[in-house]
């Protein structure tokens, strides 16, 4: 099963790709699917995602030049733009501009360190996998 129902976000398995960031880290960016239902989106749309991805800072530090090649981007909800990848917020990442920061992360596959390129295929394999349920995934900060 792919979507819990609402109410049971409690029951989410997080997948926690971890490279350098220490077991004892609090500060994370949850990368969550959108559940599209009528209307605006609701925080229980993408808290309903049964295997949501958690990266931890000193990892998602790795991503975040990733994401700021790609940005300012549209929100696929609204429209509006999104000027910059806020780690302290939600942002509303469409397929098209995931789809872009896996090509950015392809292209510098050959000059990553090995343990590097590992964690990033791993990204790239979850953001893939999600993107076959959903065009939306919200990458949302706990700071």
């Amino acid at each position: 099963m792919i979507w819990l129902k609402p109410c049971e976000y409690e029951k989410q398995k997080f997948t926690v790709l971890r490279l350098y960031a220490p077991e004892n880290e609090k500060i994370f960016l949850d990368f969550e699917p959108l559940k599209f239902s009528d209307g605006e989106p609701l925080w229980e749309d993408w808290h309903c995602y049964a295997m949501p991805l958690r990266i931890f800072k000193q990892d998602y530090e790795l991503l975040l030049h990733y994401f700021n090649r790609v940005f300012p981007v549209k929100d696929p909800i609204d429209g509006n733009v999104q000027p910059y990848f806020d780690v302290c917020s939600d942002n509303m990442i469409g397929a098209d501009d995931w789809l872009k920061i896996i090509c950015e992360i392809e292209r510098d596959m050959e000059t990553v360190p090995d343990n590097e390129k590992a964690f990033l295929l791993r990204f790239v394999k979850w953001l893939r996998e999600a993107l076959k349920y959903t065009s939306v995934i919200v990458a949302e900060g706990n700071l």
